[in-house]
């Protein structure tokens, strides 16, 4: 034995000083199941070496090698019948390439460098496998939560499966992380578990409990996983959010209106009785007379409506809010008191249709009362006709009949009007609207269209002196009655009447016909229903025009004359001219229509003397 050993001895000593190998591996190399990774194997030789090998091994828990691939200068093989088979592979570099990387391969790997004289050396790795939990899914308690319990209550619960390693599980509410607290807390705690499954990932899960207040109604809560990932960096995912239902007692309560303040009599009334708590409790509404409640109506969402409310429903509502779970310093009830305004419809001293004579004078007083005293106006239209609650008409006529509205108001409460109609009728005779009687035309057979408009009550009737079919129209004020003839001696002769008749009597309106020829045309006229022409206007503007001309040629023969005689030619002698002009040799008469409107009559004499011969 001794001498094996001094024989080692000298072969290790001979060995050193052929040459030497040294190997280096990374302490851990990460990798992510499903995805490849390759191990680095640097070596570095000295001396000389012959054919360098790189085998390559895994350890298993016992700490047993079994290698699983190989690689020289002229061939590499992957040893059969290993759990890396198929997908492991040696590149030239001797690095060892694993494809794909399943959970199992987190073991210890040996890389061992052969080089012939020069020695052998081997290097040590971890393989560290990671791989990502799914998304969180949380579970929400749907059932309602108190305030009220004396220990926490369970808030949800958070799960994530097949992680590797082991994810943590943390808790949010409204933004910020909850401390982790795994012992039974009287304010808080959570209840982690973690469960390795059969493929080796991991599920983890935690409940949330929590010792709810008042302001937690409105929280978000949800949960995030941790977990580590290749190069050791961590990595997060959050689940969805989600709120509590939670029951906490009504701390403060109102009860108002809803509707305007200002309340008139028909109207509908609303009323909110509303309480903080969760959920909504029941409540009722009273109706205080005196020391007595009346018990109207209950409303699970506090709201109330008294319909077409009355005046004797002015006085005290009260609501009460049913939540059992409240301290007793807690006020659950709340009054509200109504005032209804009213305002009785006017009252007229006489009733409504009013009929009255042609003439009369009419006086008629409107009065109203109401919660305030009401301002009273009378109004035809948009007239207003009176302020003081009395409508006084004098002598009325025609134009007098119509609908008057006596309108009662209280300016105080807005919209708060009624109002009564009263209807006048004016009856009596008819009356004829006035205009020209005179239609002139300018030829026989020519076309007018003549109108009677007639007022009165009864509505009276119109009826033509011709035989023609006229076109009525009426209103409330008047009749108007239009007839279209052509004209012709005979009703020239006899002219068109009209006549309006009612059991009060009647009148009548007469129109006279005339035919004048176009040269001495006169404006035509007819009871304002056809328009004139302007031929009479030009005959008389002509007339003046030629009179004028005429006076300005006498002028100037006058001045001649006066000046002295006039010469016919250069060498011949002028005979004295005596020329004498009476007043009666030149007559101009100008007229318009049917007479003169104007004439004139112009004279001028003239006399010579003999000239003496000019030699």
């Amino acid at each position: 034995m001794a001498l094996l050993a001094e024989i080692f001895l000298l072969v290790t000593a001979a060995a050193g000083v052929l040459g030497s190998v040294e190997v280096s591996l990374p302490e851990q190399v990460d990798a992510e199941v499903t995805h490849s990774v390759t191990i680095p194997c640097t070596h570095t030789i000295t001396g000389s070496h012959g054919n360098v090998m790189v085998e390559w091994f895994v350890l298993n828990k016992n700490g047993d090698r079994e290698r699983i691939a190989y690689k020289d200068q002229t061939s590499s093989v992957v040893d059969p019948g290993t759990g890396f088979t198929d997908r492991v592979s040696v590149d030239g570099d001797f690095g060892l390439t694993i494809s794909p990387v399943l959970l199992q391969d987190e073991q210890s790997f040996l890389c061992q460098v052969i080089a012939g004289a020069a020695g052998s050396h081997e290097g040590k790795t971890e393989l560290k496998v990671y791989d990502s939990p799914e998304q969180p899914e949380v579970t929400s308690n749907l059932a309602i939560l108190s305030v009220t319990e004396q220990l926490p209550s369970e808030i949800g619960s958070c799960t994530s499966r097949n992680g590797y390693p082991a994810p943590s599980v943390v808790w949010y509410k409204d933004g910020a992380p909850l401390d982790t607290i795994t012992t039974h807390h009287r304010h808080m705690y959570m209840t982690p578990r973690v469960v390795k499954e059969t493929s080796g990932l991991y599920t983890v899960s935690s409940q949330l409990y929590l010792k709810l207040e008042k302001k937690d109604k409105d929280s978000e809560f949800w949960c995030q996983v941790r977990y580590r990932g290749v190069g050791g960096e961590e990595r997060r995912l959050d689940s969805e959010r989600f709120t509590i239902s939670l029951h906490y007692h009504t701390e403060h309560m109102t009860f108002n209106l809803a509707s305007n303040t200002d309340i008139k009599e028909g109207e509908d009334v609303r009323m909110k009785c509303e309480a903080d708590g969760f959920p909504q409790p029941e409540y009722i509404l009273y109706r205080v007379v005196g020391e007595e409640e009346q018990e109207l109506e209950t409303s699970k969402d506090g709201w109330f409506m008294l319909k077409h409310v009355r005046r004797n429903d002015s006085g005290t509502y009260r609501c009460e809010a049913l939540d059992f779970d409240a301290p007793e310093d807690v006020e659950l009830r709340k009054d509200i008191s109504i005032f209804v305004h009213y305002l009785q419809p006017p009252e007229l001293t006489t009733k409504s249709p009013l009929t009255v004579q042609l003439g009369q004078d009419v006086e008629v007083s409107c009065s109203s009362h109401g919660s305030a005293t009401p301002k009273i106006i009378w109004r035809k239209g948009k007239d207003h006709l009176s302020h003081s609650g009395t409508l006084s008409l004098r002598k009325v006529g025609y134009k007098s009949s119509g609908t008057y509205v006596c309108e009662a108001s209280v300016p105080s409460v807005r919209g708060l009007v009624r109002t009564r109609q009263l209807k006048v009728l004016v009856e009596g005779k008819p009356s004829m609207e006035t205009g020209r009687l005179e239609v002139t035309v300018g030829r026989e057979g020519d076309r007018v269209t003549l109108t009677c408009t007639s007022s009165g009550h009864p509505s009276p009737k119109i009826a033509w002196s011709v035989d023609k079919q006229p076109v009525v129209s009426s209103s409330d004020q008047a009749v108007v009655s239009k007839v279209s003839l052509p004209v012709t001696a005979a009703l020239v002769q006899t002219g068109v009447s009209c006549n309006a008749s009612n059991k009060y009597g009647w009148s009548q309106r007469h129109f006279r016909l005339s035919v004048v020829p176009p040269t001495t045309e006169t404006p035509v006229t007819s009871g304002g229903s056809q328009e004139s022409g302007g031929g009479g206007v030009v005959v008389v503007v002509v007339v003046v025009i030629c009179v004028l001309l005429l006076l300005l040629v006498l002028g100037l023969l006058f001045c001649l004359h006066k000046r002295g005689k006039l010469h016919c030619g250069k060498s011949e002698k002028k005979d004295t001219v005596n020329t004498e002009v009476r007043n009666d040799d030149i007559v101009v008469e100008m007229k318009s229509g049917q007479s003169a409107e104007t004439s004139g009559l112009l004279g001028v004499n003239m006399e010579k003397g003999p000239r003496p011969d000019r030699r």
